[in-house]
């Protein structure tokens, strides 16, 4: 599956389920091992959790590979790592302390 059929299947599944301020870095300049990155978020831990395990229900359902989840326990900032995309789903505290899009960016490629 294609890098922009991975982040139209994610960035649909945060849209469905409401997610906010979403945002994807296309960072392959910056990293040999990954593509893109997502970052969403969720409005609870709940929903937080919530929206990381639909993500990994869909990725599955559509042969994605899934290497990694992780955060679900807390559901303060949950990874869900696709290999070439990774998906960062975060409540809006956990967001704003860690600030990933300027790790990764100056500028987000799209909202």
């Amino acid at each position: 599956m294609n890098l922009e059929t991975q982040l139209k299947t994610v960035t649909k599944i945060i849209d469905e389920l409401k997610g906010e301020d979403l945002v994807i870095l296309k960072v392959l300049k910056q990293s040999v091992d990954i593509e893109a990155v997502v970052i969403a978020t969720g409005r609870s831990n709940q929903h937080v959790r919530g929206i990381a395990n639909n993500v990994k229900i869909e990725a599955k359902r559509l042969g994605m590979k899934i290497v990694s989840i992780e955060g679900v326990e807390t559901g303060h900032w949950v990874l869900v790592d696709l290999a070439e995309v990774v998906v960062h789903i975060m409540t809006e505290q956990t967001r704003e302390f860690y600030k990933l899009e300027k790790l990764w960016s100056k500028k987000p490629i799209s909202e």
